[in-house]
């Protein structure tokens, strides 16, 4: 069938080399399972050969999309006055959309080309074709609209059953209606097969003893993924190393990503990461249709979002979904500076948490940072980008002179805010409340006697989060602390000191609105939902 259609299009490539004016079959599918296993399209070709068409163009497109290839063909070649007369067998094969019907009929008509309709017997060139023609497409458009309206109240129905979507992110699988870990075999790398791996090429090999072999599932493969951007935190560092280990190259995929070939865009990559599927919830109404017709996503605060309809079956930990947001917005905010060349494998560069927060005391601009950076020699500084056209502010900031001014004032907001709760200053390191209630409830569970099994797994557990709640800086449970919490709980001068460039991104991006310089220093610190703080220079 497919044989056929290309048959069909290939002798359209002479068109243009014909000098007498020539009848046009046109054909169409809306899928491509419609024309491979069905004989829609083959029915059609064939009418339209039987009716006297020469040449016939084919789409496997939706009726209401005008972005088909051969439709365009169709419309191009009618422009170019090299088409008497064009055949379809129904209306709503060359479209479903009125305004479109009615374009389509201007078109023809301006360049005396018939539209010939096989199973309404209608023709352009008389009167009552043209007045049927009409009702027709509002036929055919209502037909549409009549599909949308069942399609739209059967999703809402599957909103309100709290049924997962058609289509699923790479990792999960969908049965009977719900998400599960995709456990499927996919791949065994180099470095996990056995040593007598060439036996398992024999012919007599029992099919069930291939799955005993090492291998990798589509869920553990798409948990590495993760793992390894959650560890470079950013996209393209994270493809380059997840394409290197896995031995990816450029292939084709489709768009839907259900075909689950192993390959990764860069927008597709942080699409799927921030898909909440992956942290155990269903999301509908993520795209909306614009009134030109074309699919486009909402923003993702408009999503409809039904939580923990899967939590036994997610690919994120706690944490993890907000944490990588965090990242991507940061990277976004922060542009491609952030990991600059030679450093990419380590992650971010010295200070780059600084891009995009420094501005100018006298103008209000964001700065520019400027200045050399290698291996071995850094200058890097921060400049108003309007100074001598127009700001008097010239003189320009190191970056080092920054990061001391902002431990400083670190420092000195957490030893106020200490004093405003009523603690001294000796006692370290500040407790939250989260703390406090699960040392509480570790006391509790310590106080009876006896050995049970899921009292110690309790207990281990909570001895788990406490850890994570006092060394939080190298935890993934920032998004749980308020500003005032993470510069409490920092306030120790080794603690800022001894954080790598990774964790300043993942700290001082959380806690810092803007830093303003004037005259060659920092002026003053805006901290988030807190008043700025001037400094004393």
């Amino acid at each position: 069938m497919v044989e056929l259609a290309s048959q069909s299009l290939n002798s359209t490539l002479n068109l243009e080399e014909e000098m007498e004016l020539l009848d046009i079959g046109y054909a169409r599918v809306s899928s491509r399972e419609q024309a491979e296993n069905t004989n829609a399209l083959e029915q059609q070709i064939a009418r339209l050969k039987d009716a006297g068409a020469k040449y016939i163009l084919c789409d496997v497109e939706k009726g209401k999309k005008d972005e088909r290839l051969q439709y365009q063909e169709l419309i191009r070649l009618v422009e170019a006055r090299k088409v008497r007369k064009v055949i379809i067998t129904r209306i709503d094969r060359i479209t479903r959309s009125l305004p479109t019907l009615r374009k389509i009929v201007d078109i023809l008509q301006k360049y005396d080309v018939n539209l010939v309709i096989l199973d309404q017997k209608l023709d352009l060139s008389t009167p009552q074709g043209k007045l049927m023609l009409n009702m027709l497409g509002l036929l055919a458009e209502w037909e549409v609209d009549l599909l949308s309206e069942r399609i739209k109240r059967g999703k809402e129905h599957q909103r309100k059953q709290g049924w997962a979507n058609g289509s699923c992110p790479f990792g999960l699988i969908v049965i009977e209606r719900k998400y599960f870990l995709d456990v499927t075999p996919f791949l065994c790398l180099l470095t996990d097969r056995p040593e007598n791996y060439r036996d398992f090429y024999s012919n007599s090999i029992n099919e069930n003893t291939i799955y005993d072999l090492p291998h990798r599932t589509v869920a553990e493969i798409a948990r590495d993924c993760i793992e390894i951007f959650l560890q470079v935190k950013g996209v393209t560092p994270a493809l380059k190393k997840i394409f290197e280990k896995y031995g990816i190259c450029k292939t084709k995929a489709k768009s839907n990503g259900t075909d689950k070939v192993f390959h990764w865009s860069k927008p597709g990559f942080s699409l799927w990461l921030q898909n909440p599927v992956l942290d155990g919830h269903t999301s509908y109404s993520k795209y909306e249709q614009s009134i030109d017709g074309k699919r486009r996503r909402k923003p993702r605060d408009q999503w409809q979002i039904i939580r923990n309809t899967h939590p036994d079956q997610r690919l994120l930990r706690d944490g993890e979904a907000e944490e990588i947001q965090h990242i991507i917005q940061a990277n976004i905010q922060m542009c491609g500076g952030a990991f600059g060349t030679t450093h990419r494998q380590e992650g971010y560069r010295p200070y780059a948490y600084q891009i995009g927060l420094v501005y100018c005391g006298e103008c209000g601009s964001r700065c520019t940072h400027k200045g050399v950076y290698t291996s071995s020699y850094q200058y890097r500084y921060y400049a108003c980008r309007h100074a001598g056209i127009g700001c008097k502010n010239s003189k320009n900031v190191l970056q080092s002179d920054i990061e001391e001014a902002l431990i400083t004032t670190l420092l000195k907001k957490s030893q106020n805010l200490t004093q405003k709760q009523d603690n001294t200053a000796q006692v370290l390191p500040f407790k939250t409340e989260r703390l406090q209630q699960m040392e509480g409830q570790l006391a509790f569970l310590e106080q009876f006697p006896g050995f049970s099994p899921g009292a110690e797994e309790l207990k281990a557990d909570l001895k788990r989060q406490i850890e994570e709640e006092i060394n939080f800086f190298q935890s993934q449970r920032l998004e749980d602390k308020t500003v005032e919490e993470i510069i409490l709980i920092g306030n120790n001068l080794g603690v800022w000191r001894t954080l790598s460039n990774n964790e300043k991104v993942q700290i001082y991006r959380r806690i810092v609105n803007r830093i303003f310089i004037r005259d060659g220093q920092v002026e003053s610190i805006v901290f988030k939902n807190t008043p700025a703080v001037k400094l004393e220079n």
